[in-house]
């Protein structure tokens, strides 16, 4: 992959999430178990999935790895990142990046909040909060660099298969519509977005986009917990 290709990638993928994401929703997407977002007309809600859910979507996981396995065109990722290696990228070299930008983020982190409870000037504690800003930036670069590189692998490919199948599970949408006042919005009542897997994949490419960005974020670190 060029280096042209790859950043193009990266500018389009930085372009989906701005028109994906409303940061309006950070705080409630961090704190609650049900997220609520319309689109067009219709209001939709995304939970956190249930026991029958993550097995269900468990059960899907293995069988799109052993599909993939089966293709020889499908590379694991480590095989992948041999191959780049000969081609001089070098995708370990990228992880160290990202662990050196991270452990200089704790350190500021831990310096900017020492000198919060210290009272500090502003002036101060803002030249912490910059640098913050500017190692996340070259951290969110590196790993979106190393994402596009990855994204045909065959972990990359389930990954993107897991979310988009869990989101067809845990997304319902309001059978009343979206305008409503609000003693009507808290009793609406919800049935299943989409009839089908197939269904939800052929809808508007925005509204799969947000519902499966939407999923990962509510759906973080539980399809394992069971």
């Amino acid at each position: 992959m060029e280096e042209q290709e790859i950043q193009e990638k990266m500018d389009k993928v930085k372009k989906d999430t701005k028109d994906i994401v409303d940061l309006n929703l950070a705080e409630e997407l961090l704190n609650s178990n049900t997220l609520e977002f319309d689109f067009g007309d219709i209001d939709y809600r995304v939970t956190k999935p249930n026991f029958k859910q993550k097995q269900e979507t468990n059960i899907k996981r293995i069988e799109k790895y052993h599909e993939l396995l089966k293709d020889d065109k499908n590379l694991l990722e480590e095989n992948l990142i041999k191959l780049y290696k000969i081609r001089d990228i070098d995708i370990e070299e990228m992880n160290n990046s990202i662990d050196v930008f991270n452990s200089k983020r704790q350190d500021l982190l831990l310096n900017l909040g020492k000198r919060i409870k210290e009272k500090k000037p502003k002036e101060e504690l803002d030249k912490f909060r910059d640098e913050i800003k500017t190692i996340n930036e070259k951290i969110q670069e590196v790993s979106m660099k190393k994402a596009i590189l990855l994204d045909s692998s065959i972990e990359s490919q389930l990954n993107v298969y897991v979310y988009t199948y869990l989101a067809y599970l845990i997304t319902e949408k309001s059978i009343e519509g979206k305008d409503l006042d609000k003693g009507e919005k808290e009793s609406k009542k919800w049935e299943k977005a989409w009839k089908s897997y197939d269904d939800f994949v052929n809808q508007d490419e925005t509204l799969v986009n947000r519902t499966v960005w939407y999923t990962t974020i509510i759906a973080k670190n539980t399809l394992l917990s069971f």
